[in-house]
């Protein structure tokens, strides 16, 4: 799912731009792009408010306030499974790579390799995650979800697809596919990579480093 936490599609990250999206989530209409009530609303301004009723005129400003809602959402429905969003994107490309070395897991969600270690250990440490011997490669570990660990994600995919419904609310399919194109247009012109959340790479977020560390 766009926007909470590293690969979307739980396959290694590319440049390109999102595919259209398949309709999950959105309300029934008709596929020119047209809803029952004909019209979107702009979003609610608080009785007395001095801020104008306006649709929203800056598309950076409110892409952040979208991402930080979300984002927010997004990290407590995590917490209803004691996950992280890190921690469901790590899960899901274990789960749609089996088998896959640790380094090479972590390079396709630009994980630093400490910090990968750290977030492995934790998992495993619960019991969702094993680590196997490769079978050629006696120096690295192959990643596998245990059968609790299939669980917890499939409940916490779920979630995340509530939430994705809660989004795209009163959007047709055909809105919702020109939405994300649009907006993968939009990721192109700040050349972000397709399916792979900024922050789940450590960006300017402390988590992947300092929060992983014991204190001595």
């Amino acid at each position: 799912m766009a926007g909470h936490g590293g690969s979307d599609d739980g396959k290694p990250p590319r440049s390109s731009r999102p595919a259209p999206g398949s309709g999950r989530g959105a309300a029934a209409g008709d596929d020119d792009g047209t809803t029952g009530t004909g019209a979107l609303s702009a979003p609610k301004v608080p009785e007395g408010s001095p801020l104008p009723e306006q649709p929203p005129r800056a598309v950076g400003f409110l892409l952040s306030q979208l991402g930080f809602e979300t984002s927010r959402r997004f990290g407590l429905l995590m917490a209803e499974v004691e996950l992280e969003p890190r921690h469901f994107a790590l899960m899901r490309a274990i789960e749609a790579y089996a088998g896959q070395s640790q380094n090479a897991i972590g390079g396709w969600l630009h994980i630093p390799a400490s910090s990968m270690v750290a977030v492995v250990d934790h998992l495993e440490d619960r019991g969702l995650v094993e680590r196997r011997p490769h079978p050629s490669d006696r120096r690295s570990r192959t990643l596998h979800l245990t059968d609790v660990g299939v669980g917890v994600l499939a409940r916490a995919t779920e979630l995340a697809m509530g939430l994705e419904q809660t989004v795209c609310a009163g959007l047709s399919p055909h809105q919702r596919r020109e939405l994300l194109d649009r907006l993968g247009a939009v990721a192109a012109n700040l050349g972000l990579v397709q399916g792979l959340h900024p922050g789940t790479a450590g960006h300017q977020l402390p988590h992947w480093s300092d929060q992983d560390r014991t204190p001595s």
